[in-house]
């Protein structure tokens, strides 16, 4: 009778564990502006993307995180006749994801990574459309705080830093906050 017992038991506590995998997937939300420095003039663009992503809680203290990202608008500065239309194409992203436990279900947390970012750009100069579309790609982190609304849905408020776009004649920084909401396995 005893051996049934403890066997059940060990069986019970294996699924458990098994079951308890640390793997997570989720979505996110995030406002980056494209802040060019013009000399005298300060030019953004304020734009959205969402993203999916997806990830392995190793320790209570260390994830690694991936997503991809799609743009969700653009945004214009300009004239009619001279103006430049940006957006973000698509982002893909790696994270290794740092996390300090500051209250019951509460933490703080960094990010930090390698990200490409493709942008679509149309300029127009004297009614004239040119492409100008690039891409960046580097070095990207942030920190968060996130809230674990139960023991499966977490959600998240962040603020994320992704590489400069940068060319000749020109230098823009990538930076903005962002939304997220993630489900554990």
């Amino acid at each position: 009778m005893f051996k049934p017992i403890v066997l059940a038991s060990l069986l019970l506590t294996a699924a458990a564990q098994a079951a308890d995998t640390g793997a997570y997937a989720g979505l996110a939300l995030h406002r980056p502006t494209i802040e060019l420095d013009a000399g005298p003039v300060d030019v953004n663009w304020n734009l959205s993307s969402f993203s999916v992503l997806g990830g392995y809680q190793f320790h209570q203290n260390f994830a690694l995180e991936g997503r991809i990202a799609v743009g969700a608008n653009d945004d214009k500065v300009g004239v009619q006749g001279n103006s430049l239309t940006v957006g973000i194409d698509r982002s893909y992203a790696l994270f290794a994801k740092a996390s300090y436990p500051v209250a019951d279900g509460m933490a703080l947390y960094g990010l930090a990574g390698y990200d490409y970012t493709k942008f679509n750009a149309d300029a127009v100069v004297d009614g004239e459309i040119e492409n100008a579309d690039s891409s960046e790609n580097g070095l990207a982190y942030g920190v968060g705080f996130q809230y674990d609304v139960n023991d499966k849905l977490t959600v998240a408020l962040e603020y994320l830093v992704r590489p400069d776009i940068e060319d000749e004649e020109l230098k823009a920084s990538n930076r903005g906050f962002g939304l997220t909401a993630s489900f554990k396995f």
